[in-house]
């Protein structure tokens, strides 16, 4: 695709560790956000290209593709209230159920299941059935109506594990504690709200900070690497969402987040104006939730922010427009604010 050099020089950045494939000459990256058609809907996306500046020929990378990708797919789910690939994985375990059986049930076709769970989009009507089998009732219905692909033992056996569990919507104390009644979305970072996850990114942003860390620099420093995750895979690491208030990002509910969080050690410190603040340790993080990006992730910010005081840190996030255009009513930040990070 030939684009006008001009219209590109308006929304570029030059990219030092990359040659043109075209004359290997300079590149451009150009980040923008366009409107696509997808499934015969319309959708505002974020696309980030590479543009020759000899030729004005534009090309993408493999990642760039996938986090357009990414995005198309998400927002399509969440108008059409199909679950993610993480929740369709769920709601077979959930049941106890193969793949086989759970395709049985549903009516697809044969390795559709199996293709969801790893990241294909269902069509509108099949997401809409995998979203009805949340519920007890609607699963019992299903099988009911699919009884003629099972003999009558393994038809009791997939009956009695469904009656046995629970609704799925029905959440423990410690999702309440973190997440409160969150949905996922833009403002959740399109990511699974996974208790586990969260408390092991707490404890290694929390590790890094060997002399501990207070709670104010802490919320600015999940904030980033809930949005820099964003930026890079399409995807915040916690599933938590931030409130642009005074000093800066924060996360949602942050005090009874970090009071649950375990692992977390807290030390009072009192100061000569009779003042008192909590200071974080975490001398042994657990990161057995944790993704090789989501660590990768984390140390990148942390290079950055560790050795920043705090009220520095502070300043940094008043610099990023996620905060500038959200402060004024103490709003939420959506993830889409990731893009326009000046820090990362």
């Amino acid at each position: 695709m030939h684009l006008n050099k001009e219209e590109v020089i308006m929304n570029k950045q030059i990219v030092n560790s990359m040659s043109s494939p075209f004359t290997g000459g300079m590149v451009y990256l150009v980040e923008d956000t366009e409107v696509q058609t997808f499934r015969k809907e319309k959708y505002s996306v974020h696309v980030r290209y590479y543009v020759c500046k000899d030729t004005g020929e534009q090309f993408t990378s493999e990642e760039q593709d996938e986090q357009l990708c990414n995005e198309l797919y998400n927002q399509y789910r969440i108008r059409h209230g199909i679950p993610f690939p993480d929740e369709i994985r769920k709601i077979r375990e959930h049941y106890g159920l193969s793949h086989s059986q759970i395709t049985k049930i549903v009516g697809f076709g044969q390795n559709q299941w199996s293709q969801y769970e790893n990241g294909n989009l269902p069509s509108e009507s099949n997401g809409k059935s995998i979203a009805a089998i949340r519920s007890r009732e609607g699963m019992l219905s299903m099988l009911e109506s699919s009884r003629n692909q099972f003999d009558e033992s393994t038809f009791s056996r997939i009956k009695k594990n469904i009656l046995c569990a629970s609704d799925m919507d029905c959440n423990d104390a410690p999702y309440f504690y973190f997440y409160g009644n969150s949905k996922r979305g833009v403002n959740n970072g399109y990511s699974e709200m996974n208790p586990n996850k969260l408390q092991c990114m707490v404890q290694l942003i929390v590790s890094k900070e060997k002399n501990g860390v207070p709670k104010t620099k802490l919320n600015k420093e999940m904030y980033y690497v809930d949005f820099y995750s964003y930026k890079k895979y399409g995807r915040s690491i916690s599933g938590l969402a931030y409130r642009a208030i005074q000093y800066g990002p924060v996360p949602e509910h942050y005090e009874t987040v970090y009071d649950h969080v375990q692992g977390l050690i807290k030390k009072s410190i009192e100061t000569s104006a009779d003042f008192e603040y909590d200071l974080l340790f975490c001398d042994s993080p657990d990161t057995s939730a944790l993704s090789k990006e989501d660590i990768n992730v984390i140390n990148q910010v942390m290079s950055v922010l560790v050795d920043m005081k705090r009220a520095d840190v502070v300043a940094l996030s008043h610099k990023e427009n996620g905060w500038i255009n959200y402060k004024d009513h103490h709003n939420i930040i959506p993830y889409d604010e990731a893009y326009s990070l000046k820090a990362f």
